[in-house]
């Protein structure tokens, strides 16, 4: 894919619905990559409604999650460290965690077989006469996890960069803002099955030419915006977002972000962060809105949409529908994306073009899907 956006043309259709190109992405993509551990669902936390991130405070505390449909559970060893381990016993592949909890040891229920809160083989019963026992492959695989900003993270395979690396342009964007001690917010809906391919929510996010058309309903996010202002920064592997808010008291604080969004008159309205490859940030005077573009295993046109909230003042909270558009923004978005995704299905769906002044982040995002999935360095 051209780098001079000038020339450059989207992915072709079949990115976003062919199988076998999903199936592709999860195998080569996705594995280099740092994710967001999603929270439990209501479910889930029916009878206790900590955050994962609390479940697994305490040394020897192991709680189970999934990611892209792979069942994985969240372990923290007696020394402090957090690691993700697949939640299937090495011996005959049982279920090792069903719940939260915390032991000293992992011990499988089905056949016993018991390792160490690092992962090693322990011992199990009956195998005492067993030759070359045991061996590494009767270990647990340890994957990369890491705490940022109040969040959980982990590696289905080995990401490219630290997990510090990769969020250091979102830190350096950030004032006083202490991002972990924000408070997680229960909402009605956290985790939703949407239309349209992950990739085609990453690149809605991203494009800033649909601002003044998909939100142009009045008093809605084109009103509130200096849309002159709009700006879009490449910063590696995340991509931020600005403007500045057309009143100054719907605006950031001058001590919640860097140095260089402070005006005397001005307030940036938000700090929009994507981080590859399906994450986004979304810093308000509020407090946080998190979202994530889960792909769907076996269906390329559906996308599991993560929706958190971390809440820093309660009283701009309450007002996150009139002065935000929180609501109306992802009902605008949503529609959207079910349109295109009709759209790309079609058998009508030609290769697009960017437009050079708007779209520096689609083509950014296009180029990486590319190369991730086609060469070995993406």
């Amino acid at each position: 894919m051209a780098a001079d956006i000038a020339r450059a043309r989207t992915l072709p259709a079949e990115a976003f619905t062919d199988p076998a190109f999903l199936a592709l992405e999860i195998e080569r993509l996705f594995p280099r990559a740092w994710l967001l551990v999603p929270e439990r669902s209501p479910h889930e936390a029916r009878d206790d409604p900590r955050s994962l991130a609390d479940l697994v405070r305490r040394r020897g505390a192991r709680a189970p999650t999934s990611l892209l449909d792979k069942p994985f559970f969240l372990q923290r060893d007696w020394d402090g460290a957090l690691r993700m381990f697949p939640n299937v016993c090495t011996h005959a592949w049982h279920t090792l965690v069903a719940g939260p909890g915390r032991e000293k040891a992992i011990t499988c229920p089905q056949h016993g077989r018991q390792f160490d809160c690092a992962g090693k083989f322990v011992h199990q019963p009956g195998f005492e006469k067993v030759e070359a026992f045991p061996s590494p492959d009767d270990d647990l695989r340890a994957l990369p996890a890491g705490e940022w900003g109040g969040l959980l993270f982990a590696s289905i395979g080995a990401p490219a960069q630290t997990l510090e690396a990769t969020l250091a342009p979102v830190a350096a964007s950030l004032g006083a803002l202490d991002l972990a001690a924000l408070a997680p917010r229960r909402m009605d809906v956290e985790a939703r099955e949407l239309a349209g391919n992950w990739k085609q929510h990453a690149w809605n996010y991203l494009d800033a030419l649909h601002i003044p058309f998909i939100h142009r309903k009045p008093g809605g996010l084109a009103d509130a915006l200096d849309l002159a202002s709009y700006a879009t920064e490449i910063h590696g592997d995340a991509v931020l977002q600005w403007a500045w808010a057309k009143d100054p008291a719907h605006g950031l604080a001058p001590d919640q972000v860097a140095e260089r969004f402070r005006h005397p008159t001005k307030r940036v309205f938000a700090l929009w962060w994507f981080v590859w490859p399906n994450l986004t940030l979304n810093v308000y005077p509020w407090g946080l809105s998190i979202n994530a573009y889960m792909p769907v295993p076996g269906k390329p046109h559906r996308t599991y949409f993560l929706w958190y909230h971390r809440v820093l003042d309660a009283s701009k909270y309450a007002e996150r529908e009139r002065t935000w558009m929180m609501t109306e923004v992802d009902d605008e978005d949503v529609d959207a994306l079910s349109q295109t995704a009709r759209g790309a299905a079609s058998g009508f769906a030609p290769r697009g073009r960017f437009a050079p002044e708007t779209e520096r982040g689609p083509h950014w995002f296009h180029r990486r899907v590319f190369e991730s999935v086609f060469t070995a360095s993406g």
